[in-house]
């Protein structure tokens, strides 16, 4: 299987400075209005809270903070000057010739043409390229089109993105070390819906426990 945990494992990423951007807050939320397994509350105690409660450096782009809806933004407000940064584009845009270059090479990729002033991919293009230009080793997000844009673009060669299955696999961790096995089941069900993706294009195994076997020697 593939997985950017084989060069960095689990335990020294969590140190290191990850971009969050804002698909890690959305999973489910078509469903959020008539199912309350998926509502904001819920995924916060199964998957986010651990997230910002493991991470150590994290930095949130403003343009992806601004996708965000006010019960998301309070959340991530409790972490602002502890271990989340807000971070911004600055005025590198036209005047730095490196910063302006991996930005347009990141909006005009086939899988992305992101047009400035647009809101589709905004944050994500935004995110990337402070990444890159930054040298800022890591970028989380469950976004195919982020995923496979980074393993084609030169700029981006250093760049890992961390897809859903390594969010939930910390979630797993999380609460497997405080002897908590509540949300093995969620956990599990999460994996199967939201994963399915990746799982084929990373060859990952088809369940969360053989993924979690199979992930150990990169904890």
């Amino acid at each position: 299987m593939f997985t950017p945990l084989s060069k960095t494992a689990l335990h020294d990423l969590l140190n290191q400075p990850v971009l969050f951007d804002a698909n890690i807050f959305m999973m489910g939320i078509n469903e959020r209005a008539s199912n309350p397994n998926y509502s904001f509350e819920n995924m916060k105690q199964l998957y986010i809270l651990p997230l910002f409660e493991s991470f150590t450096d994290i930095y949130i782009h403003d343009k992806v903070y601004k996708e965000l809806d006010d019960e998301t933004k309070a959340f991530v407000d409790t972490y602002k000057g502890k271990n989340v940064t807000m971070v911004n584009e600055g005025n590198l845009y036209g005047k730095d010739p490196q910063y302006t270059e991996i930005f347009n090479n990141i909006a005009c990729h086939e899988l992305v043409q992101y047009r400035r002033g647009d809101s589709k991919n905004r944050g994500e293009v935004y995110s990337l390229a402070y990444a890159a230009y930054y040298n800022m080793n890591y970028f989380c997000s469950g976004d195919v089109m982020a995923d496979n844009v980074a393993r084609e673009l030169e700029d981006l060669k250093d760049i890992d993105i961390l897809t859903f299955d390594i969010i939930l696999l910390n979630a797993y961790i999380y609460y497997a070390r405080k002897n908590d096995n509540s949300n093995s089941k969620a956990l599990k069900s999460l994996y199967k819906r939201y994963c399915a993706d990746v799982i084929k294009r990373h060859g990952l195994p088809q369940t969360l426990g053989e993924y979690i076997r199979a992930s150990q020697n990169y904890l």
